[in-house]
């Protein structure tokens, strides 16, 4: 049945692309096709999406998958963005994810497995997904003032607080919602109502369940030469709550950052959360702390950055008040908690320290070491999901690693190696398993872009 609705789908969308295609050439608007190729070559030692250790098993004592995969992961795009005039266009892009040689599958990424509420998000497969389709209006009712309606990806700054979390293989973040921003020079006001999606390669979202909705509101205003300060605002609400708790919450912060104000960068954030789960309060809070300075006058401009990234656990998880901090619906990508891919944003204490390189133009490079940490030790590695056993209390997950160089051979061509090297700690040792972790990527990506005008 998904293969028919797939295919239905695709017919649909090239006999609106043939009809684009006429308009176009008879009425003199623009036309813009335009797609990315993504292949990536990537190995796992001691660990997987749903495991650490090199026996493979999960926070639940289950086996799963291997820890030594070699993966060949594909990921491609491709659609058209069609502009009736300077204020009015309509997008439609579509996507699909494959990956070849992992010992996982979708039914290893089942939530809520079977109950009504049941759904899959899986994170390296969508079979020809609707990656966005929209239409956008600018200068609506007054100059600055626009909206877009329809599938789109939304994200904002660093992609910490919203992002589509593009990293991954399959998509992230991606919201069905109407969406309002007003513009003024290098100021800008965005709010919107929206829904997001599952990943399930076996379903075509328009006609699946949804995951969460919710409501953001992000703005951007420029302090001239001392940086920007970006205040935010989100509302999170599950859509699935039969047999789990109904989520009620909300997150407010700022950003402040500063990319060169005398070759000193910084980048601070907070956010507090606040709300319902069930029948128990929210009182949760993260940071992000970092500030560096760039050597001009040295080879390769080195720019080295220290920092912390927090986000508070609970000390009590049996009490009436959750205080463990979950991210709104932001990305959770490596570039934030280390290239091995296995923190996230909730009872974690990441002390880091790095140094990028500009050798040439068109290379960059990038070293990092992150000395992981437990927020609160009667809390949850939230990644996995592992929990200190009886009678332990560590709070040490280990110290990463990292090695980064992306380098853009053409405008339209990039390639990445990445290498990452996790040394466990003591809360791993002592209660997962007594094994270190390595991940390394070789990524190839291709963009185009064709006018007609």
């Amino acid at each position: 049945m998904y293969r028919k609705i797939h295919i239905y789908y695709s017919f649909v969308f090239f006999i609106l692309g043939l009809l684009i295609i006429k308009v176009n050439i008879l009425y003199g608007s623009s036309l813009t096709f335009d797609g990315e190729i993504r292949e990536r070559f990537e190995t796992m030692d001691g660990v997987n999406k749903k495991t650490y250790g090199d026996s493979s098993i999960d926070a639940k004592g289950i086996k799963r998958g291997d820890s030594d995969d070699t993966l060949l992961l594909q990921r491609i795009f491709a659609g058209f963005t069609y502009s009736l005039n300077s204020r009015i266009k309509l997008a439609l892009h579509l996507y699909d994810s494959r990956a070849w040689g992992w010992s996982l599958n979708q039914n290893d990424f089942i939530k809520n497995k079977g109950t009504s509420d049941e759904f899959v998000m899986d994170p390296y497969e969508e079979y020809l997904e609707l990656l966005n389709a929209y239409f956008y209006v600018k200068d609506l009712f007054i100059k600055g003032f626009s909206m877009k309606l329809g599938r789109q990806r939304i994200w904002y700054g660093d992609r910490r607080v919203f992002g589509p979390g593009c990293w991954g293989n399959a998509i992230g973040w991606l919201w069905d919602a109407i969406r309002f921003s007003y513009r003024k020079n290098r100021w800008f006001v965005d709010f919107w109502y929206g829904q997001t999606k599952t990943k399930d390669p076996e379903s075509f979202s328009l006609i699946h369940k949804h995951v969460f909705q919710g409501v953001g509101m992000y703005s951007h205003f420029q302090l001239q030469d001392y940086g920007a300060i970006e205040p935010f605002f989100a509302w999170k609400n599950n859509l699935f709550h039969h047999v789990v708790p109904e989520e009620d919450t909300y997150y407010i912060g700022a950003r402040f950052y500063n990319k060169n104000f005398h070759n000193i960068n910084w980048d601070f954030t907070y956010v507090s959360k606040l709300g319902k789960i069930g029948d128990k309060t929210v009182r949760a809070y993260a940071y992000v702390a970092k500030i560096g300075y760039t050597f001009n006058k040295f080879p390769w401009r080195p720019n080295l950055v220290i920092g912390r990234v927090f986000a508070s656990g609970d000390s009590n998880p049996s009490d009436g008040v959750i205080k463990t901090f979950t991210k709104p619906f932001g990305s959770t990508c490596g570039i934030h908690y280390g290239r091995m891919d296995i923190m996230s944003w909730s009872n974690l204490v990441d002390n880091q320290i790095s140094l990028y390189l500009s050798p040439y133009q068109y290379i960059n490079i990038k070293f990092a070491f992150h000395d992981f940490n437990l927020d609160k030790p009667e809390d949850k590695w939230m990644y996995f999901g592992y929990k200190n056993k009886q009678g332990n209390s560590y709070k040490h997950l280990g110290n990463e690693f990292d090695f980064q160089l992306c380098w853009n051979l053409h405008k339209n061509i990039k390639l990445a190696i990445i290498y990452a090297y996790f040394e466990a700690g003591d809360f791993v040792i002592h209660n997962v398993e007594n094994n270190n972790a390595q991940h390394f990527f070789l990524q190839f990506q291709y963009k185009f872009s064709v006018k007609i005008k």
